[in-house]
C-alpha cells in the first residue's frame, strides 16, 4: 500500500475514484486529490494512465478493460478496507467537480446527522448539473423533508457519496453483474432492506454531468445518456424487477418510463434508432437472463 501521513483525516475518511477514459483535466484533479487524501484510483480504460502504482497518498490500479462502475467501486473499497480501516469511504467520479475540503465535509456531516439517525448507511449531497447548475432531481417520488440538513431517499446516487464502512461490511459491495446502471440504488435498496437509512443533505453540493447531453421535448428536459448506456438500463430493469426488495413504486414508474422511451425516441430523438436497438438488446438480455432463472 501506499505510504501516508498517519493523521486523523487519513483514518477518518479514505476516497474511491473510478477513471474511464479520463481527460487532462480529470487525471490533474484526482492526482491533486491524492495529495490531500487516502484512498483508491481505479482506472477503467484500457489503458493505463499513471506509471507508479502509487499516486501520492493513493493506490492505483489499471483494470485494463472496462469492468464496470461496480466492480471498479468494489476493487477500490477492498483495497481501502484490506490496508487503510478509515470510518467513512467517499465516492467520486473523475468529472465530479469538488472543493478540497469537500470528502471532510459530507463525512463530518454523515456523522452529525447520525446522533439522531443512528441507521444512516450512506449520504450524498444535492447534485448540481454540470453546466447549467439546475439542481438534479428524481420524477419519481417526492422529497419529505425532516431536518434542515438531511432528507431522507430510498436512493442515491454514488456521485460523491459517503458510505460508513460499518455499514458497507453489514449490507455488501455492490453487485457487478448490474455493471454501471442502478448499481448505486440497488445498494440503497439492499440496505433499506436490511433496516439501514439513505439521503442526502442540502447544505453540500456537487457539480456532476448527469448524462452525456440533455434536449428538450415539449418542454420537458431530457437528459440523454450514451446509446450504449440503454442496454445495460433495460436488462437491468428487468433483473431488478424480480427482487423483492426493489421498490414497488420504481418498478412501476420505470417501467412507464422505458415503455415511453420505446416509443418516442426512435421518433423524437436524432439518430434514435441507435437507441432503440440498445434497448431491444437490453430487454432480450433480461428476458433470457429470467428464463434461465
Amino acid at each position: 500500500m501506499c505510504s501516508e501521513q498517519d493523521t486523523k483525516d487519513t483514518k477518518f475518511v479514505a476516497l474511491v475514484i473510478v477513471l474511464y477514459h479520463p481527460t487532462a483535466e480529470d487525471l490533474a484533479q484526482a492526482e491533486h486529490l491524492s495529495t490531500l487524501y487516502t484512498g483508491a484510483i481505479i482506472d477503467n480504460s484500457e489503458e493505463s494512465h499513471f506509471p507508479s502504482p502509487c499516486v501520492g497518498k493513493m493506490t492505483y490500479q489499471s483494470l485494463g478493460a472496462n469492468y464496470g462502475i461496480a466492480r471498479a467501486q468494489n476493487v477500490g473499497m477492498s483495497l481501502i478496507m484490506r490496508h487503510q480501516h478509515p470510518e467513512y469511504i467517499v465516492f467520486l467520479d473523475q468529472d465530479s467537480r469538488l472543493d478540497d475540503r469537500y470528502p471532510m465535509t459530507i463525512a463530518h456531516r454523515f456523522e452529525s446527522i447520525r446522533r439522531r439517525v443512528v441507521h444512516l448507511a450512506i449520504l450524498g449531497p444535492v447534485i448540481r448539473i454540470q453546466g447549467t447548475g439546475e439542481t438534479y432531481h428524481s420524477v419519481i417520488h417526492h422529497d419529505r423533508q425532516e431536518y434542515d440538513d438531511f432528507i431522507p431517499r430510498r436512493e442515491i446516487i454514488s456521485s460523491g457519496s459517503c458510505v460508513a464502512v460499518s455499514a458497507l461490511m453489514q449490507v455488501g459491495m455492490n453487485d457487478e453483474s448490474l455493471f454501471i446502471d442502478f448499481v448505486d440504488f440497488e445498494w440503497c435498496w439492499r440496505a433499506r432492506s436490511k433496516g439501514y437509512v439513505c439521503g442526502v443533505t442540502p447544505l453540500v453540493t456537487i457539480s456532476h454531468q448527469v448524462g452525456s447531453r440533455e434536449i428538450n421535448i415539449c418542454g420537458y428536459l431530457i437528459i440523454l445518456s450514451a446509446p450504449e448506456r440503454y442496454y445495460y438500463q433495460f436488462r437491468n430493469f428487468l433483473w431488478l424487477s424480480r427482487r423483492k426488495y426493489v421498490p414497488l413504486q420504481w418498478k412501476f414508474a420505470t417501467g412507464v418510463k422505458h415503455l415511453a422511451r420505446l416509443c418516442y425516441f426512435p421518433i423524437c430523438i436524432s439518430h434514435g434508432s441507435r437507441y432503440w436497438r440498445q434497448m431491444i438488446r437490453g430487454m432480450r438480455a433480461g428476458i433470457q437472463q429470467q428464463s434461465r432463472s
